[in-house]
């Protein structure tokens, strides 16, 4: 009774054990086109928790885990033509540790038309190219434009069926796995709208298991046209745009690289090394000095009826202030030259021409000594007398 007890105990923490970890819920099928992927909810998340996704169809199955709440199962389907021609349903369980839940189904699910399933997969259309002028309708063949389906492992005569439909009627074509684009001719009446629609299907090798193609919109040569016109006008607005980009980017960058010149430095002396108030003075220009020799009178005062005998020695008493040699010389000269003016007009004139001759040198002595005393030194002439000795006087002249 004791070993019932504790057996029957054990099971009742086992069942509460397996309770305690809930199952996913919402677990759904997606196909958008070729993907396929199937989703869950789960409201106790726990650090340790995974979930172990089960799909199963009529020529395989496989089982994965993950820690997330969705799993891709488009690489299974799409691994050869058996397979996506096949139906599936999908179990997800959650794990933590050593407990898991229950297993949570799926609806069914396939791309294959004729397959029984709740929840049936399409695939999309490729782009469809409609020419009115040449009245030919043109895609690319969808066993070469899906790489799914490119690679997945199938027969040779695998085709794909599809209908041209139009106000003029239905015309059906069907191009092989080896045809990498699919063509239909058609032809349009007078007065009807050029527009078609499409529908297809692919086929397996046996040509009865078939994968089922969206119908498309109507495809009509105005929008076509539109749609080029629209894509180009937004292509060159793009390129545009870009170009102009880059332009400015290059402007500013010429600009930040660029080296900005130097402003001329002013003309102005290096007033650190001299003094303002005076002016820089050039070197002496030295010139050549051309000389003449001849006599010059003595220039001297005379009283009224002064001896002519008495002349040189009025000469020797009177000695103006000059300021150097060279104005002496200047009035030895000038009394030399007075000296030989009286002693001519001594032997012609008369008592009265004497007073007045007397008078005059006066005045000429007067003026002169004046002139001379008011005369700057840089008032002289460029006229220079030098004494060549015995009375012999020369006279100067300076190229300035």
């Amino acid at each position: 009774m004791l070993l019932d007890g504790a057996f029957t105990a054990l099971l009742l923490m086992s069942g509460v054990s397996a309770v305690i970890v809930p199952p996913p819920t919402n677990v759904a099928v997606s196909c958008q086109n070729l993907k396929v992927t199937v989703s869950w909810e789960y409201s106790q998340q726990q650090p340790e928790t995974s979930f172990r996704v089960h799909i199963k169809g009529a020529t395989g199955e496989s089982e994965k885990e993950t820690t997330v709440h969705q799993y891709d199962l488009t690489p299974f389907i799409w691994a050869y033509e058996e397979r996506y021609m096949d139906n599936f349903f999908v179990t997800v369980t959650a794990v933590q540790g050593g407990n898991q839940s229950e297993a949570v189904q799926s609806e069914t699910f396939s791309f294959n038309y004729l397959k029984p399933t709740v929840r049936r997969c399409e695939l999309d259309f490729p782009h469809v190219t409609l020419n009115v002028k040449e009245a030919t309708v043109t895609f690319r063949n969808p066993l070469h434009f899906y790489s799914e389906l490119k690679q997945a492992d199938k027969p040779d005569d695998a085709s794909f069926k599809f209908y041209v439909s139009s106000k003029h009627g239905d015309v059906a074509n069907d191009c092989t796995v080896k045809e990498e684009n699919c063509r239909c001719d058609i032809s349009f009446p007078e007065g009807v709208d050029k527009c078609v629609s499409l529908r297809g299907m692919l086929f397996d090798g046996i040509g009865v298991n078939q994968v089922m193609f969206r119908q498309t919109g109507d495809i009509c040569e105005s929008n076509e046209a539109g749609v080029h016109v629209i894509t180009l006008v937004v292509l060159l607005s793009l390129t545009a745009f870009i170009i102009i980009v880059i332009t400015i980017l290059i402007c500013k960058a010429k600009a930040w690289t660029m080296e900005t010149p130097s402003l001329p430095k002013p003309l102005q002396p290096d007033l650190r090394e001299r003094d303002l108030r005076y002016d820089i003075v050039s070197d002496t220009d030295i010139s050549a000095v051309g000389l003449t020799v001849k006599k010059k009178p003595l220039i001297c005062s005379e009283e009224e009826n002064y001896p002519a005998k008495n002349l040189q020695h009025c000469s020797s008493d009177f000695q103006p202030p000059y300021s150097s040699s060279m104005d002496r010389g200047l009035l030895e000269g000038r009394n030399q030259e007075l000296e030989a003016v009286a002693l001519i007009s001594e032997g012609h004139r008369t008592d009265e021409d004497s007073a007045d001759d007397s008078e005059k040198t006066e005045c000429v002595s007067i003026n002169l000594e004046e002139e001379e005393e008011e005369r700057s030194p840089y008032d002289s002439p460029h006229v220079l007398q030098v004494d060549m000795g015995d009375g012999d006087m020369a006279t100067g002249y300076t190229s300035s």
